[in-house]
């Protein structure tokens, strides 16, 4: 237990220090290596990391985002939004429900928050203000929304999710199809009760609306063909994400023959993608190596023990993963602390009889609300640069819909079926 302590002080104390989480988990790593075993040599931490990288559903990752980066670059993803406009748009206070809704179409593409963030917030947060919004709502529905894109399949957290918990990725996918809905109309209930003092817009007509879905289908057929790939056996993940890539590149690129974006754009989006990948991977392989020295040193064996002796409730425990998974959420990004939790909590879970996706799914979700709350929440930044914004002028506006997605995260850690029942559904 004293090494457990000793293990977790010196990595939370490095977090706090204000060191990248990569460096932190590889330092941690090697010191606690070089402390019970001095005799094994350092050189095993980077052939380790390399190791914990070079997995093939890894893949999927980058193809995803760069998928999204794509359409954010073509007309598919303003048909996205024209969409959600002839869903939702009529309603009052209809362009915070069109930010909400485009989020939840959006993630069906590229499984990742911050995309969805710059992409939506860019269009949607000036509109809005225009409108009549205050920016600060703006702001916070925006970011608040976004998180949604990781857990609506596909989504990358649940590939690093499913590497972790060895767990079938289509399982994961669909496990989170509920869950995300659920908290997308969470927020559209809080949208619906902050926006009540808005005019109506003009309703458009059925034909209008028919018209509107025929012209975006080339953008809502997406998410089937991924998703339908997958679930079909036609496809793994990782080839369904080179397909993403494929089809946004030739359906966008036929939309935009006529004004196509410079090869300089086209590079910065690329770049944007690597840069994000490498600090995915760093992470990813740092977390792989600190999992191997937790194992060798027993930690999750002592922290388990440790918790069986306070309470063996299923309840109390789930509820003391749940404040877990929010509290640390808040400083710690969700791939580090899926790569840190799992190896802790999964063997808990199954003590106490939690399905593995369920467990999973329900991390996922806890953990991805820290992309929206201070003080490392990257959604919050990417949208506070997008409107000018500092975080606490927008924090408030923020607290409604965190609160309503908490609610969520409760059900359906409380409710197994919202997250078990298409799984067991679809994959026998």
């Amino acid at each position: 237990m004293q090494t457990s302590v000793l293990l977790l002080g010196l990595l939370f104390l490095l977090i706090f220090m204000g060191v990248p989480i990569g460096y932190s988990m590889g330092i941690t790593a090697a010191v606690t290596l070089k402390a019970l075993h001095p005799g094994i040599p350092l050189i095993i931490i980077p052939q380790r990391m390399f190791g914990g990288t070079n997995n093939f559903i890894l893949l999927c990752i980058p193809f995803f985002m760069l998928a999204g980066s794509l359409m954010s670059l073509t007309p598919l993803f303003n048909k996205l939004i024209v969409c959600a406009e002839a869903v939702v748009g009529h309603i009052r206070g209809g362009l915070s429900h069109v930010n909400i809704v485009v989020s939840m179409f959006f993630a069906g593409i590229t499984g990742a928050a911050v995309a969805d963030t710059a992409a939506v917030g860019s269009l949607l947060i000036p509109a809005m203000v225009e409108e009549g919004y205050t920016k600060s709502y703006a702001t916070a529905v925006t970011v608040t929304s976004s998180t949604i894109g990781v857990i609506i399949p596909p989504s990358n957290l649940m590939v690093v999710a499913a590497l972790a918990s060895s767990t079938s990725v289509p399982r994961l996918f669909l496990g989170g199809f509920i869950p995300g809905i659920l908290s997308g109309l969470a927020q559209l209930v809080i949208s619906l009760y902050k926006t009540r003092g808005f005019p109506k817009r003009e309703s458009m007509t059925w034909k209008q609306r028919a018209k509107i879905f025929w012209e975006g289908g080339p953008a809502l057929v997406m998410p089937l063909i991924i998703m339908g790939g997958i679930l079909g056996g036609i496809v793994t993940p990782t080839e369904a994400a080179n397909i993403s890539v494929v089809y946004a590149a030739i359906v966008g690129g036929i939309m935009v023959r006529k004004n196509p974006p410079s090869l300089a754009v086209l590079q910065e989006a690329c770049e944007e993608v690597v840069s994000r990948l490498a600090a995915v991977m760093l992470c990813v392989g740092a977390a792989v190596v600190l999992g191997w020295v937790m194992a060798i040193a027993d930690v999750p064996e002592a922290i388990g023990e440790l918790i069986m002796s306070v309470t063996t409730s299923p309840a109390l425990i789930t509820a003391g993963m749940l404040i877990t998974y929010v509290v640390v959420g808040t400083f710690l990004d969700p791939i580090p602390g899926i790569l840190i939790f799992t190896p802790i909590f999964l063997p808990i879970a199954r003590q106490i009889g939690i399905d593995t996706v369920h467990f999973a799914v329900t991390m996922v979700f806890g953990l991805a609300l820290g992309l929206a709350t201070p003080p490392v929440g990257s959604c919050l930044y990417v949208g506070s640069a997008i409107s000018g914004l500092p975080v606490d002028k927008f924090a408030k506006d923020l607290v409604p819909f965190v609160i309503s997605i908490i609610v969520v995260l409760f059900l359906i850690a409380y409710f197994p079926p919202l997250i078990t029942f298409l799984p067991s559904l679809f994959m026998k």
